[in-house]
């Protein structure tokens, strides 16, 4: 089977369940990286995406997301870590960043979260800001013609309350499987420039 090329992706932790997954169904057919660590907010990913891409400069194909650590607030009431309106610049300059690579680009909608599962931890993640979010960077990505991976739509079809685990955030292993699939499924489907 001839190898189409490297794909990089770039996320937070959820990538990080996923990605072994991808690199299992890919495996003969794509070389399959990620970033190092957790890519974390939108703020993170725009410092760093020109070490990431210096990394990995030969990858044909960037998959990637940000947004679960944009939304997280204090539990004490404020604003969100990255406020929408900044989360819509750094998109945009991460956009445009990665056009320049000349590379396929996919952009990977943002999980759900379970907020009273999520009361375990010492801020909050809100489903309404990550369906805020994700409007955002959907009207982006659809304005610039970027593929888009609907994780968020996945997860749904597959039932929230089974794929998410106790922490209202991650997924649970067979819920890491089925993102696998359906990133494999959309990394497949655009295939790559070489």
């Amino acid at each position: 089977m001839q190898n189409e090329g490297k794909v990089l992706i770039i996320g937070d932790s959820i990538s990080m369940g996923y990605t072994p997954h991808v690199q299992e169904m890919l495996s003969g057919r794509r070389s399959v990286v990620r970033n190092e660590g957790n890519a974390g907010d939108s703020d993170n990913v725009l410092a760093r995406l020109d070490e990431w891409l210096a990394c990995d400069g030969d990858a044909s194909l960037i998959h990637f997301n940000c947004g679960l650590h944009d939304i997280k607030t204090p539990r004490e009431g404020g604003d969100n870590q990255v406020p929408l309106s900044r989360y819509k610049a750094n998109l945009a300059a991460i956009v445009d960043r990665l056009v320049q690579t000349g590379k396929t680009l996919v952009w990977a909608t943002t999980t759900p979260v379970i907020y009273e599962r999520h009361l375990r931890k010492d801020f909050d993640r809100r489903q309404e800001d990550v369906e805020s979010y994700n409007a955002a960077a959907l009207d982006l990505m659809n304005s610039t013609g970027i593929a888009i991976d609907d994780l968020h739509a996945a997860i749904h079809a597959a039932g929230v309350e089974q794929c998410l685990s106790e922490d209202g955030v991650h997924m649970t292993g067979q819920a890491y499987e089925l993102l696998g699939q359906t990133v494999a499924d959309a990394i497949a489907s655009c295939g790559g420039k070489d």
